[in-house]
């Protein structure tokens, strides 16, 4: 497999999912990227905190793709050592983990903070292009177990 490819795939559902919102798709985290102009968020407290989460896990995901591409084209011997294979897991583990968190969030809902403590949180909606970029995410792990 070329060495590129698999942090060039992690850079997409990052990029897809804010190109998506732009045009009034869900995605792993429409609603929450759509209400950031308005003064409050005005939705549930699941779908904020869903959203939040898999919002995080793409852009701390587009961040280990941008710096494994950058150590790519500046110094790919670095990528050789501990530091490509630490990094190599660190993208693998967040792409598995969107993949999971998105699944048990739509499949079942997650415990979720509240002033009160945790509270179990009702199933988040379905949408295609959520489904899309989680299909996405679990083919960047699999690009990633074959480095």
């Amino acid at each position: 497999m070329l060495p590129w490819l698999p942090p060039l795939l992690a850079l997409l559902p990052a990029h897809l999912q804010s190109l998506a919102a732009g045009l009034g798709y869900q995605g792993f985290c429409g609603t929450l990227l759509a209400s950031l102009g308005r003064r409050a968020y005005g939705g549930e407290a699941e779908a904020w905190f869903y959203e939040g989460v898999l919002l995080g896990g793409l852009i701390l995901q587009g961040g280990l793709g941008y710096a494994l591409i950058f150590l790519l084209w500046v110094a790919p011997e670095v990528l050789e050592g501990r530091l490509g294979r630490l990094l190599t897991w660190a993208s693998r583990s967040v792409a598995l983990g969107i993949a999971l968190f998105y699944l048990a969030s739509r499949l079942t809902g997650l415990p979720l903070p509240s002033s009160y403590g945790f509270i179990w949180g009702s199933r988040a909606d379905w949408d295609a292009l959520g489904v899309f970029l989680t299909l996405w995410e679990i083919l960047v792990y699999q690009a990633f177990s074959r480095r």
